[in-house]
């Protein structure tokens, strides 16, 4: 019987510099089943892309997409989709402004065109770039977008446009070079609330880690909301918490502090 939740952003959280979980993380995971905790990963990545990272972290539960997709115990308990006539909206506006857009689901992924930004984002994140192919959405359900628009100057008017023309969307600038698009409402926090409803965890506590604005939602929610030292001052001012930075046993330092090991 769990005594409580875990949930653990990816990027610049949970994981080094290389992508990986680093040894004192994992141990640190081992810890926490010990002691009768779920670890839950809650990323804005889809799951199709960190099979490796689940497999090493042995994780049971898994929320990405940001909150889109939930998954438990081999078993897909919800995912959230966007409509096609929003998607089609999307693609028109996106070949108009010349911007790339990916779209994805748990099981894959695909892009409109391949650019500098979308080639930077995916060597940053140690991953193969997408497939080509602009009609990827159509007849498919699709939890998730990514609009590759740099934060310049230019950029940011085309961010805002963005927003305006699709303001029944939520969108989370992830880098420098992307934003996430998905459905109303959809957020981390609502992904952990999803897990706990239908998998019968509602009265565990939920302590979340993470370090970026697409986290400040379960930061908020949680019990107990922890930002990593390296998060902006903007994600700090919104936790409970804060750790010391990722690569410097951030996530050791809070489990430790908060007796989950």
């Amino acid at each position: 019987m769990y005594q409580a939740i875990v949930a653990f952003d990816l990027d610049a959280t949970l994981l080094n510099q290389a992508k990986q979980i680093p040894t004192e993380n994992l141990q640190a995971l081992v810890s926490l089943r010990a002691n009768q905790i779920l670890p839950v990963i809650a990323t804005g990545r889809d799951r199709f892309e960190i099979q490796d990272i689940i497999q090493a972290g042995q994780f049971d539960a898994i929320v990405s997409a940001n909150g889109a997709d939930v998954y438990f115990q081999d078993q897909q308990l919800f995912e959230d989709t966007l409509a096609p006539t929003v998607l089609n909206h999307l693609a028109t506006w996106s070949e108009q402004q010349q911007v790339s857009l990916a779209v994805s689901n748990h099981d894959g992924m695909a892009i409109s065109q391949i650019d500098d930004l979308v080639r930077l984002n995916y060597r940053r994140i140690h991953r193969e770039l997408p497939q080509v192919d602009a009609s990827y959405y159509q007849n498919r359900d699709i939890s998730k977008a990514l609009t590759f628009i740099a934060d310049t100057p230019a950029g940011r008017q085309q961010e805002a446009q963005l927003r305006e023309t699709f303001s029944d969307l939520t969108f989370y600038r992830n880098s420098d070079v992307c934003i996430d698009v998905v459905a109303t409402g959809t957020t981390k926090a609502s992904g952990i609330a999803t897990l706990q409803a239908k998998a019968g965890f509602e009265t565990l506590p939920v302590y979340t880690f993470g370090d970026g604005y697409n986290d400040i939602s379960m930061l908020k929610a949680a019990n107990v909301g922890i930002a990593m030292g390296n998060a902006p001052v903007a994600v700090q001012q919104q936790a409970d918490y804060v750790t010391r930075r990722y690569d410097d046993n951030g996530i050791v330092d809070a489990c430790q502090h908060f007796n989950l090991i």
